[in-house]
């Protein structure tokens, strides 16, 4: 009676099976190459926008830097007799001044000013070439991952055909006699179990679609892309010492501009010791009873240093080319730590594909043609032949996932080698 309940139970849901899981080919839409997907992503990314930006902004702060201080005008009026306001004209009672001063920076302020912004032009320039670097990873992660659940989705919906196609065999056996209600009910939980992992695969490439979705700006259409194009194959040839390539990659390069604009934001601090004079002229005119008449005149002024000597500025430089030298110091060496690092797990990937392929691959094969041939001659049982396709299955679910291994390893690798100059 336990064994007729679980029959009950499990029945409907498993030959519903055959009508409830979706044509993989239906829901195929658009698809891209991985070229296409960068193509969309170097358009559409919010991080590349905010690094362009912050770009132009910079080269506006330099053309900001490069600028001397205007000059300054003024009109004032001197020497005005109230008792004769309103009874003679103004320039009776008035004495008019027209005068121009002009700030002249000294100890080579605007040079240190202009070399820092330069500086942090190039740290802005180097910074959107990370952000293009790590959004070509990105991009190529989510490439990968997405054509890894298209491939698991097609191979579970598979399985679970296999299982519809063996338990109606199973049926047709089991009513002959020649198969126990034990046995058909375990295949019968077999299929509510492949049942089940395909319908997770099919949410994980819900998950991919949306990942890369979000990654090229193409959100409104997630659910309708899919991959196109062979996975990536591991290239060979001598290796660069990660060190070498570290120096050049962008994201070092940009810390390394930001040490230079700290070295010269600390002389533009030194030359604040360095006071500005501000020179000036002016024009004077006067009635002949009020002074000397029309007149000309010229002046200059020196802040004294006797007070604030800028020691404040001065450390407050000195701290931030420290901390920008230890920041430059660790980019390099997380640089070369993250080549070394993708070079050792692009070689575990590819040896682990390798031996799948290679080894477990063609042996899961075979076991299975022996099966089905065995089965077919009698010399086998369904459950034995079930379980040879089960353990096929699970190894060509295996190769998926080392393929996709690999091919995010090679992507990761290509990332972490990227210099401003590839």
């Amino acid at each position: 009676m336990a064994v007729m309940a679980i029959l009950c139970a499990v029945m409907p849901a498993a030959d519903a099976w055959a009508q409830t899981v979706p044509d993989i080919a239906a829901r195929a839409g658009e698809a891209l190459t991985l070229d296409a997907a960068l193509q969309a992503a170097t358009s559409g990314n919010i991080d590349l926008l905010n690094a362009r930006l912050a770009v132009q902004s910079a080269r506006a702060n330099l053309r900001s830097a490069d600028t001397a201080p205007n000059p300054v005008f003024s009109v004032n009026a001197v020497q005005i007799r109230p008792s004769q306001v309103g009874r003679l004209p103004f320039s009776r009672y008035a004495d008019a001044v027209a005068r121009v001063d002009l700030p002249l920076e000294r100890g080579g302020k605007r040079t240190a000013r202009v070399a820092a912004a330069r500086a942090s032009v190039t740290a802005a320039e180097s910074d959107l070439a990370d952000a293009q670097r790590q959004m070509r990873a990105a991009v190529a992660n989510a490439f990968f991952a997405l054509k890894a659940a298209e491939q698991r989705v097609a191979a579970l919906e598979t399985i679970a055909r296999d299982y519809g196609e063996s338990i109606r065999i199973a049926t047709t056996q089991r009513r002959a006699g020649a198969l126990s209600e034990g046995d058909l009910v375990r295949q019968r939980v077999d299929a509510l179990s492949a049942q089940g992992d395909a319908q997770q695969a099919a949410s994980d490439l819900r998950d991919a679609q949306i990942a890369l979705a979000i990654l090229i700006g193409r959100e409104a259409d997630a659910a309708a892309l899919s991959t196109a194009g062979d996975w990536p194959v591991r290239g060979e040839g001598p290796e660069e010492p990660a060190e070498a390539i570290a120096a050049r990659r962008p994201d070092v390069r940009a810390d390394q501009a930001r040490v230079e604009a700290a070295r010269r934001n600390l002389d533009g601090a030194h030359a604040l010791r360095h006071p500005d004079v501000t020179v000036g002229v002016q024009a004077e005119r006067a009635a002949g009873d009020l002074g000397v008449g029309n007149s000309l005149g010229f002046g200059v002024s020196i802040p004294l240093p006797v007070r604030n000597l800028y020691r404040g500025e001065i450390d407050a430089a000195s701290t931030a080319l420290v901390q920008a030298e230890a920041q430059a110091r660790k980019s390099l060496a997380v640089a070369v730590a993250e080549i070394e690092t993708a070079r050792r797990q692009l070689a575990q990937a590819s040896d682990r594909l390798t031996l799948i392929e290679g080894t477990q691959l063609p042996a899961a094969r075979r076991a299975s043609d022996i099966a089905e041939f065995a089965y077919g001659h009698g010399a086998m049982t369904l459950l034995d032949v079930l379980d040879a396709r089960r353990s096929l299955k699970a190894v060509e679910l295996s190769v998926i996932d080392a393929r996709a291994a690999q091919a995010q390893a090679i992507a990761r690798l290509r990332a972490a080698e990227t210099t401003g100059t590839n």
